[in-house]
C-alpha cells in the first residue's frame, strides 16, 4: 500500500505543480495589451473637447498597424482617424485644427499590435458636456461625497482571481498532505 500511496502523492503533487505553473503563466499568455490610463478615462465627462488624447497601455505596443479613430457615438460619424505618436506605453493623437465637435458622446477606437505581437482592438468612451458640466460639477461639489462607494479596478479582479487560484492549489496540496500523513500513520499502527 505504501508504494501506491507514494505514487498517488507524487501524481497529485505533479498535478498541483502543473496547475500552479498554468495559473502563473495564464495572465501573460492570455493578456493582450489593454488601456490602463491616459488623458481620457472610460466614462469620463469633460468640460470641453480635448485638444490631445493620450492612451496608456499595459505593455509597449509594437510599431505598425497602429490607428486611432474618434467617433461621435450619438451620430455614428467618424470625426477623424490618425496614427498616434508613440512614447513607450503611451500613444498620443492631437485633434486636428478646426475640429471642435462640441458637447456629445465620443469614442476613441484603437487598433494596435500588442507587445505580444497580436492585433488588438478596443475603445474608450467619454462625454463632453460643455457649459453644463461646470454647473454640474459645482452642484456636485456642494453635496457631501459618498465615501461608501468604490469603483472596481479591472487589474484587481485579475490579481484577485490569480490569488484565489493559487490559494485553491495550496489548499489542495494541504489536503493531500494531511491524507498522506493519516494513511502513513494508519500504516505504521496497523
Amino acid at each position: 500500500m505504501a508504494l501506491s500511496l507514494r505514487s498517488l502523492f507524487r501524481a497529485v503533487t505533479a498535478l498541483a505543480a502543473a496547475l500552479l505553473l498554468m495559473v502563473g503563466m495564464a495572465p501573460q499568455a492570455l493578456a493582450h495589451d489593454s488601456v490602463v490610463g491616459g488623458s481620457v478615462k472610460e466614462g469620463e465627462v469633460l468640460d470641453s473637447f480635448p485638444r490631445e488624447i493620450t492612451l496608456e497601455f499595459s505593455g509597449i505596443p509594437k510599431e505598425g498597424f497602429i490607428t486611432f479613430a474618434l467617433t461621435n457615438t450619438d451620430t455614428g460619424e467618424v470625426i477623424f482617424t490618425e496614427e498616434p505618436a508613440a512614447d513607450g506605453r503611451e500613444l498620443k493623437i492631437e485633434t486636428p485644427e478646426g475640429v471642435d465637435p462640441g458637447p456629445g458622446n465620443y469614442q476613441v477606437g484603437f487598433q494596435i499590435t500588442s507587445s505580444d505581437g497580436h492585433a488588438t482592438r478596443g475603445s474608450i468612451t467619454f462625454e463632453v458636456a460643455g457649459a453644463s458640466a461646470a454647473n454640474d460639477a459645482a452642484s456636485a461639489s456642494a453635496q457631501p461625497a459618498d465615501s461608501g462607494s468604490a469603483t472596481a479596478d479591472p487589474e484587481l479582479s485579475g490579481a484577485l482571481k490569480f490569488i484565489i487560484a493559487v490559494g485553491g492549489v495550496l489548499a489542495l496540496l494541504a489536503v493531500v498532505a494531511m491524507l498522506f500523513m493519516k494513511f502513513r500513520k494508519n500504516e505504521e499502527e496497523g
